[in-house]
Protein backbone atom coordinates (compact mmCIF):
# COMPACT_ATOMS: atom_id res chain seq x y z
CA UNK A 1 0.00 0.00 0.00
CA UNK A 2 2.75 2.63 1.00
CA UNK A 3 4.34 1.93 -2.81
CA UNK A 4 1.05 2.41 -4.41
CA UNK A 5 0.28 5.72 -1.83
CA UNK A 6 3.82 7.35 -3.10
CA UNK A 7 3.08 6.25 -6.88
CA UNK A 8 -0.25 8.23 -6.34
CA UNK A 9 1.41 10.98 -4.56
CA UNK A 10 4.01 11.31 -7.84
CA UNK A 11 1.12 11.76 -10.15
CA UNK A 12 -0.26 14.03 -7.84
CA UNK A 13 2.40 16.62 -7.50
CA UNK A 14 2.47 16.84 -11.33
CA UNK A 15 -1.05 17.29 -11.78
CA UNK A 16 -1.43 20.05 -8.64
CA UNK A 17 1.29 21.70 -10.79
CA UNK A 18 -1.52 22.40 -13.57
CA UNK A 19 -3.82 24.33 -10.89
CA UNK A 20 -6.22 26.08 -13.58
CA UNK A 21 -6.87 22.75 -15.09
CA UNK A 22 -8.03 20.98 -12.04
CA UNK A 23 -10.21 23.84 -10.89
CA UNK A 24 -11.73 24.02 -14.35
CA UNK A 25 -12.52 20.17 -14.17
CA UNK A 26 -14.24 20.49 -10.94
CA UNK A 27 -15.85 23.80 -12.03
CA UNK A 28 -16.84 21.93 -14.94
CA UNK A 29 -19.09 19.83 -13.46
CA UNK A 30 -21.58 22.35 -12.98
CA UNK A 31 -22.22 22.97 -16.58
CA UNK A 32 -22.57 19.00 -16.85
CA UNK A 33 -25.18 18.59 -13.93
CA UNK A 34 -27.63 21.39 -14.52
CA UNK A 35 -28.59 20.94 -18.37
CA UNK A 36 -29.22 16.89 -17.42
CA UNK A 37 -31.15 18.19 -14.72
CA UNK A 38 -33.25 20.03 -17.42
CA UNK A 39 -32.82 17.60 -20.12
CA UNK A 40 -34.02 14.72 -17.97
CA UNK A 41 -36.80 16.76 -17.08
CA UNK A 42 -37.97 17.26 -20.13
CA UNK A 43 -37.65 13.73 -21.29
CA UNK A 44 -39.35 12.32 -17.91
CA UNK A 45 -42.75 11.88 -19.36
CA UNK A 46 -41.12 9.88 -22.28
CA UNK A 47 -38.68 7.60 -20.95
CA UNK A 48 -40.53 7.22 -17.34
CA UNK A 49 -42.15 4.38 -17.56
CA UNK A 50 -39.57 2.10 -19.37
CA UNK A 51 -37.49 2.98 -16.11
CA UNK A 52 -39.89 2.35 -13.86
CA UNK A 53 -37.66 -0.94 -12.14
CA UNK A 54 -34.82 1.28 -11.87
CA UNK A 55 -36.16 4.05 -10.07
CA UNK A 56 -38.31 5.55 -12.07
CA UNK A 57 -36.58 8.92 -12.11
CA UNK A 58 -34.62 9.77 -15.44
CA UNK A 59 -32.67 12.38 -13.52
CA UNK A 60 -30.96 10.05 -11.11
CA UNK A 61 -31.13 6.88 -13.94
CA UNK A 62 -29.13 9.35 -16.44
CA UNK A 63 -26.52 10.60 -13.39
CA UNK A 64 -25.82 7.24 -12.37
CA UNK A 65 -24.72 6.02 -15.56
CA UNK A 66 -23.19 9.08 -15.87
CA UNK A 67 -21.23 8.07 -13.24
CA UNK A 68 -20.25 4.81 -13.46
CA UNK A 69 -19.17 5.51 -16.77
CA UNK A 70 -16.64 7.57 -15.98
CA UNK A 71 -15.35 5.01 -13.76
CA UNK A 72 -14.97 3.19 -17.01
CA UNK A 73 -13.36 5.59 -18.76
CA UNK A 74 -10.36 5.40 -16.02
CA UNK A 75 -10.16 1.66 -16.12
CA UNK A 76 -9.44 1.87 -20.02
CA UNK A 77 -7.12 4.88 -20.45
CA UNK A 78 -5.67 5.71 -17.14
CA UNK A 79 -3.12 2.56 -18.16
CA UNK A 80 -1.82 2.98 -21.35
CA UNK A 81 -1.51 6.57 -20.80
CA UNK A 82 0.37 5.48 -17.44
CA UNK A 83 2.50 2.94 -19.80
CA UNK A 84 3.51 5.72 -22.79
CA UNK A 85 4.47 8.75 -20.13
CA UNK A 86 6.59 6.16 -18.81
CA UNK A 87 8.42 5.08 -22.24
CA UNK A 88 8.63 8.42 -23.50
CA UNK A 89 10.23 9.84 -20.02
CA UNK A 90 12.03 6.49 -19.48
CA UNK A 91 10.72 6.34 -15.97
CA UNK A 92 8.99 2.86 -17.12
CA UNK A 93 12.08 1.09 -17.51
CA UNK A 94 13.42 1.90 -14.37
CA UNK A 95 10.29 1.02 -12.24
CA UNK A 96 10.38 -2.21 -13.44
CA UNK A 97 13.96 -2.54 -12.22
CA UNK A 98 12.34 -2.56 -8.82
CA UNK A 99 11.93 -5.07 -6.59
CA UNK A 100 7.95 -3.89 -6.67
CA UNK A 101 5.28 -6.87 -7.78
CA UNK A 102 3.80 -5.68 -11.12
CA UNK A 103 0.53 -5.49 -9.83
CA UNK A 104 1.28 -3.10 -7.13
CA UNK A 105 3.42 -1.54 -9.54
CA UNK A 106 0.95 -0.87 -11.99
CA UNK A 107 -2.21 -0.22 -8.91
CA UNK A 108 0.00 2.87 -8.79
CA UNK A 109 0.29 3.96 -12.12
CA UNK A 110 -3.24 4.27 -12.17
CA UNK A 111 -4.20 5.21 -8.72
CA UNK A 112 -4.28 8.53 -8.98
CA UNK A 113 -6.78 8.52 -11.86
CA UNK A 114 -8.92 6.41 -10.08
CA UNK A 115 -8.94 9.44 -6.78
CA UNK A 116 -9.28 12.35 -9.02
CA UNK A 117 -12.21 10.31 -10.98
CA UNK A 118 -13.64 9.33 -7.20
CA UNK A 119 -13.83 13.44 -6.14
CA UNK A 120 -15.13 14.43 -9.80
CA UNK A 121 -17.98 11.27 -8.77
CA UNK A 122 -18.66 12.24 -5.40
CA UNK A 123 -18.98 15.68 -6.33
CA UNK A 124 -21.59 15.30 -8.83
CA UNK A 125 -23.42 12.77 -6.75
CA UNK A 126 -23.42 15.82 -4.34
CA UNK A 127 -25.23 17.94 -6.66
CA UNK A 128 -27.74 15.20 -8.04
CA UNK A 129 -28.98 15.27 -4.26
CA UNK A 130 -29.01 18.82 -3.71
CA UNK A 131 -30.99 18.95 -7.37
CA UNK A 132 -34.14 16.16 -5.53
CA UNK A 133 -31.76 13.15 -7.00
CA UNK A 134 -33.03 10.06 -4.63
CA UNK A 135 -31.23 7.06 -3.74
CA UNK A 136 -31.61 4.14 -1.53
CA UNK A 137 -29.25 4.33 1.03
CA UNK A 138 -28.86 1.15 2.00
CA UNK A 139 -27.97 -0.04 -1.43
CA UNK A 140 -24.91 2.06 -1.82
CA UNK A 141 -22.40 -0.85 -0.13
CA UNK A 142 -23.98 -3.03 -2.88
CA UNK A 143 -23.48 -0.11 -5.44
CA UNK A 144 -19.45 -0.12 -4.59
CA UNK A 145 -19.20 -4.21 -4.69
CA UNK A 146 -21.04 -3.88 -8.31
CA UNK A 147 -18.99 -0.90 -9.44
CA UNK A 148 -15.75 -2.56 -7.76
CA UNK A 149 -16.56 -5.39 -10.37
CA UNK A 150 -17.05 -2.91 -13.28
CA UNK A 151 -14.19 -1.07 -13.33
CA UNK A 152 -12.35 -4.22 -13.00
CA UNK A 153 -13.71 -6.00 -15.91
CA UNK A 154 -12.97 -2.96 -17.71
CA UNK A 155 -9.81 -2.63 -16.31
CA UNK A 156 -9.24 -5.53 -18.79
CA UNK A 157 -9.04 -3.23 -21.63
CA UNK A 158 -6.80 -1.29 -19.96
CA UNK A 159 -4.36 -3.64 -19.98
CA UNK A 160 -4.49 -4.65 -23.66
CA UNK A 161 -4.52 -1.09 -24.50
CA UNK A 162 -1.68 -0.90 -22.74
CA UNK A 163 -0.14 -3.81 -24.52
CA UNK A 164 -0.76 -2.06 -27.51
CA UNK A 165 1.14 0.77 -26.38
CA UNK A 166 4.46 -1.27 -25.36
CA UNK A 167 4.29 -3.44 -28.52
CA UNK A 168 3.36 -0.56 -31.23
CA UNK A 169 3.31 2.38 -29.36
CA UNK A 170 -0.06 3.58 -29.95
CA UNK A 171 -3.63 1.86 -28.79
CA UNK A 172 -5.28 2.37 -31.71
CA UNK A 173 -9.08 2.58 -31.57
CA UNK A 174 -9.32 0.10 -28.96
CA UNK A 175 -10.40 2.57 -26.23
CA UNK A 176 -12.65 4.59 -28.01
CA UNK A 177 -14.48 1.67 -29.76
CA UNK A 178 -15.10 0.20 -26.14
CA UNK A 179 -16.22 3.35 -24.69
CA UNK A 180 -18.04 4.46 -27.29
CA UNK A 181 -20.00 0.80 -27.67
CA UNK A 182 -20.58 0.53 -23.85
CA UNK A 183 -22.25 3.71 -23.66
CA UNK A 184 -24.67 3.43 -26.54
CA UNK A 185 -25.79 -0.45 -26.09
CA UNK A 186 -24.74 -0.67 -22.25
CA UNK A 187 -27.82 1.79 -20.71
CA UNK A 188 -25.65 4.54 -19.85
CA UNK A 189 -28.52 7.43 -21.58
CA UNK A 190 -31.32 5.10 -21.61
CA UNK A 191 -32.66 1.26 -20.81
CA UNK A 192 -31.39 -1.40 -23.21
CA UNK A 193 -34.74 -2.21 -23.51
CA UNK A 194 -35.32 0.49 -25.95
CA UNK A 195 -32.68 0.00 -28.27
CA UNK A 196 -33.62 -1.67 -31.69
CA UNK A 197 -34.15 -5.32 -31.70
CA UNK A 198 -32.11 -5.97 -34.58
CA UNK A 199 -29.08 -4.54 -32.51
CA UNK A 200 -30.39 -5.26 -28.76
CA UNK A 201 -28.61 -8.52 -29.02
CA UNK A 202 -24.99 -6.67 -28.87
CA UNK A 203 -25.71 -5.42 -25.58
CA UNK A 204 -25.80 -8.96 -23.59
CA UNK A 205 -21.92 -9.30 -24.39
CA UNK A 206 -21.24 -5.40 -23.00
CA UNK A 207 -20.29 -5.95 -19.05
CA UNK A 208 -21.76 -2.95 -18.97
CA UNK A 209 -24.98 -3.64 -19.38
CA UNK A 210 -25.50 -6.02 -16.30
CA UNK A 211 -23.25 -4.03 -13.80
CA UNK A 212 -25.40 -0.78 -14.63
CA UNK A 213 -28.65 -2.68 -14.36
CA UNK A 214 -27.65 -4.18 -11.34
CA UNK A 215 -26.20 -1.12 -9.77
CA UNK A 216 -29.26 0.87 -10.25
CA UNK A 217 -31.20 -1.88 -8.70
CA UNK A 218 -29.33 -1.54 -5.57
CA UNK A 219 -28.97 2.16 -5.08
CA UNK A 220 -32.31 3.54 -6.54
CA UNK A 221 -34.92 0.65 -5.51
CA UNK A 222 -32.59 -0.68 -2.54
CA UNK A 223 -32.90 -4.38 -3.69
CA UNK A 224 -30.28 -6.84 -1.82
CA UNK A 225 -28.03 -8.31 -3.88
CA UNK A 226 -29.55 -11.89 -3.72
CA UNK A 227 -32.41 -10.23 -6.07
CA UNK A 228 -30.05 -9.66 -9.10
CA UNK A 229 -28.09 -12.45 -8.66
CA UNK A 230 -28.32 -13.40 -11.99
CA UNK A 231 -26.61 -10.36 -13.41
CA UNK A 232 -24.33 -10.52 -10.81
CA UNK A 233 -22.83 -13.78 -11.78
CA UNK A 234 -22.61 -12.95 -15.31
CA UNK A 235 -21.01 -9.45 -14.36
CA UNK A 236 -18.72 -11.99 -12.65
CA UNK A 237 -17.93 -13.91 -15.46
CA UNK A 238 -17.23 -11.29 -17.54
CA UNK A 239 -14.57 -10.13 -14.95
CA UNK A 240 -12.85 -13.20 -14.54
CA UNK A 241 -12.71 -14.15 -18.25
CA UNK A 242 -11.63 -10.33 -19.55
CA UNK A 243 -8.90 -10.12 -16.63
CA UNK A 244 -7.43 -13.32 -17.70
CA UNK A 245 -7.65 -12.28 -21.42
CA UNK A 246 -6.10 -8.80 -20.11
CA UNK A 247 -2.82 -10.23 -17.95
CA UNK A 248 -1.55 -12.54 -20.46
CA UNK A 249 -1.77 -10.04 -23.77
CA UNK A 250 0.25 -7.54 -20.95
CA UNK A 251 2.31 -10.27 -19.92
CA UNK A 252 3.07 -11.02 -23.70
CA UNK A 253 3.86 -7.38 -24.38
CA UNK A 254 5.36 -6.80 -21.68
CA UNK A 255 7.95 -9.82 -22.37
CA UNK A 256 7.95 -8.72 -26.19
CA UNK A 257 9.50 -5.35 -25.39
CA UNK A 258 12.26 -6.11 -22.47
CA UNK A 259 13.37 -8.66 -25.13
CA UNK A 260 13.71 -6.18 -27.92
CA UNK A 261 15.04 -3.25 -25.49
CA UNK A 262 12.29 -0.79 -26.40
CA UNK A 263 10.85 0.20 -22.75
CA UNK A 264 12.65 3.63 -22.95
CA UNK A 265 12.30 4.23 -26.90
CA UNK A 266 9.59 6.01 -28.12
Amino acid sequence: MYKIFMLARASWLVATSYRLNMVMSLGGLAAVIVPIYFIAGALQPVIGESIANQGGEYFAFLLTGMIVFSFLGSAVNSLPGAIRGGIATGTLEALLTTPTPLPVLLSGMVSYGFIWTAIRATLMLLGGLLLGMQIAWQGMLSALVILALLILSYAAFGLIAAALVLAFRTTGPLPNAVLTVSALLGGVYYPTQVIPSWIQDISSFIPLTYGLRALRHTVLEGMPLHAIASDLMILFGFTVVLLTLGAYTFSAALLFSRKSGTLAQY
